[in-house]
C-alpha cells in the first residue's frame, strides 16, 4: 500500500488553517509533492480538488473532521507516493470519525481558547478542549516531533501525552510554561523571536541560528500582528521536524515566497483606488477579532475609521457571543453584522433558550448586534454576507480600513469584496 513519507497534523483553537497553508506552501516551494486539507477543502500540489461544500455533500463532514479520508489521492497520483500530507485537525477529529490515519510524523498544537465551549456535552471547559486535542501528541510516531506553544498554559497540560520516543520542539516568546533551559541543556531545540523582535531564531544549547527575517514575510506585517508571528513560529517548527533538523539552504526564500492568497483567506489585504484598504480574515473568536482590528488601526489614513463586517460561528453560546461583543466593541468605529448560515442546518428550535448553541437563522447576528448596541456602537445588521460587504462599501471613506470576517467559502467572500469595493490584492 502506498504511504506518505510523512504526515504533519496541526490542531488548536485558532491559526490552524493559516499554519497549514504556510507549511504546505513552503514544502511546495522546496519542490516536494503535497496534499493539503484545511477548512476550505483539499488540495494536491497546490491545486484545489474539492471545496468545503463538496466535502459536506459527499461525506457529510467538513474536511478537517477525518482529514485522512483524502489519502485516497495517492492511489491515482504516483508522484505523491513520496509526498507530504499537511492536515488541519478540528475538534471532530478526536470524536468517533477520528483522523482517518494511525499516526503522523509531526504533531503541532497551537493554542487553546474558549471557542466551542458548550458546543457538545464533552466540551464544557478549556480542559475538555485539551483532552479533545491531545490526540495530536498521542499519534506521533516514534522518532517524530511534537511542536507546541510553550506560552500556553493549557497546551502545557497535554505535554505528558507526548511519548518518550518523540522529540519535543517548543515555540514561544517567553516559554512561560516549559523549562526551555533544561530542554536546551539536554540537547533539545526551540524556536523563538530574538530580542529585537525582528527575527525568528533557532535555539540550541551552544548556538542561536537565524531562520527568517520577519520584515521579509509580507503576511507578518512587520511583526505588528502577533497571531501571524505565532503561526510563523509553529510553521517553522513543523518544517524543522519534517526535515529532522536538516534544513534546506533555501528555507528563508521559501518562507518569503508564501502568500495568504484567495485560498488562504487569512489576513488578506486588498485596496482600491479611492484609498480604502480591506483586510479579509477568518477571525472567529474575540481575541483574534480585536487583534485584527488593532492591526487595521495602524493602517488607517488621516481621520480614517476601522469598520468591521463581522460574523461569529454558529456554535457559540449566548454568553460567549455577548462577551465577544463587549470585548471588541470599542476597537471598531462601526459594524455591519451578518450571520454565518452557509452549510449549516439551522432549524428553529422550540427549546432554543436551553440549547447548547443557537440554531435559528439570524439568531447569532441578532444577539451580537443587540450587545454591540448596548455598548453604544454604530451597528447595522444584514443577514447575507454579500449584502453586508456591499453595505460596507457604501459607507466607507478614503483612509478607512474595513475588516471583513470571511465565510467558509473564502474564494466567494474575496470575490464579493473585489466586486463591491472595486478592490485588488495589495
Amino acid at each position: 500500500m502506498h504511504r506518505f513519507d510523512s504526515i504533519i497534523t496541526v490542531t488548536g483553537t485558532k491559526g490552524k488553517t493559516t499554519t497549514v497553508h504556510v507549511i504546505e506552501d513552503v514544502l511546495r516551494h522546496l519542490n516536494l509533492h503535497t496534499i493539503k486539507v484545511d477548512t476550505t477543502g483539499h488540495f494536491v500540489n497546490g491545486v484545489r480538488r474539492s471545496t468545503l461544500d463538496d466535502s459536506r455533500r459527499t461525506w457529510r463532514l467538513v474536511p478537517t473532521v477525518c482529514p485522512g479520508r483524502y489519502l485516497w489521492e495517492i492511489h491515482g497520483n504516483p508522484e505523491l507516493v513520496s509526498g507530504v500530507a499537511v492536515f488541519e485537525a478540528a475538534l471532530g477529529s478526536s470524536a468517533s470519525s477520528g483522523l482517518g490515519y494511525r499516526n503522523h510524523k509531526v504533531g503541532v498544537f497551537l493554542n487553546v481558547f474558549e471557542d466551542h465551549i458548550g458546543s457538545s456535552d464533552r466540551i464544557q471547559s478549556k480542559d475538555d478542549i485539551v483532552r479533545a486535542k491531545d490526540f495530536v501528541f498521542q499519534r506521533i510516531k516514534p522518532g517524530g516531533w511534537a511542536v507546541f506553544n510553550a506560552d500556553d498554559e493549557y497546551v502545557a497540560k497535554a505535554l505528558d501525552k507526548i511519548p518518550d520516543s518523540v522529540k519535543k520542539l517548543p515555540v514561544g516568546f517567553a516559554f512561560s510554561h516549559f523549562d526551555v533551559g533544561a530542554h536546551l541543556r539536554s540537547g533539545g531545540v526551540a524556536i523563538t523571536v530574538d530580542e529585537s523582535g525582528s527575527q525568528i531564531v533557532l535555539l540550541k544549547s551552544d548556538e542561536k541560528r537565524i531562520l527568517a527575517d520577519i520584515s521579509t514575510i509580507p503576511w507578518s506585517f512587520g511583526g505588528k500582528f502577533q497571531p501571524s508571528v505565532w503561526n510563523l513560529l509553529s510553521a517553522m517548527g513543523a518544517i524543522y521536524g519534517y526535515f529532522d533538523g536538516k534544513l534546506p539552504d533555501d528555507l528563508r526564500l521559501a518562507f518569503e515566497a508564501v502568500r495568504l492568497d484567495k485560498y488562504g483567506g487569512r489576513l488578506t489585504l486588498l485596496q482600491n483606488q479611492q484609498g480604502v484598504k480591506i483586510l479579509a480574515d477568518y477571525a472567529h473568536e474575540k481575541f483574534s477579532l480585536r487583534q485584527v482590528a488593532e492591526l487595521a488601526r495602524t493602517m488607517t489614513g488621516k481621520g480614517g475609521r476601522v469598520i468591521g463586517v463581522v460574523r461569529l460561528a454558529y456554535d457559540r453560546t449566548d454568553k460567549l457571543i455577548k462577551e465577544t461583543a463587549e470585548y471588541i466593541a470599542k476597537i471598531y468605529d462601526a459594524f455591519v453584522v451578518y450571520d454565518k448560515i452557509d452549510g449549516y442546518w439551522r432549524q428553529p428550535d422550540a427549546t432554543l433558550n436551553g440549547s447548547r448553541f443557537p440554531q435559528k437563522i439570524g439568531y447569532v447576528s441578532q444577539v451580537l448586534t443587540d450587545e454591540l448596541r448596548d455598548n453604544n456602537m454604530n451597528v447595522e445588521r444584514i443577514i447575507r454576507e454579500d449584502k453586508a460587504i456591499q453595505r460596507a462599501a457604501e459607507i466607507v471613506h478614503p483612509g478607512d480600513v474595513v475588516v471583513v470576517i470571511v465565510n467558509d467559502n473564502i474564494e466567494r467572500s474575496i470575490k464579493f469584496i473585489q466586486d463591491s469595493f472595486e478592490a485588488e490584492f495589495a
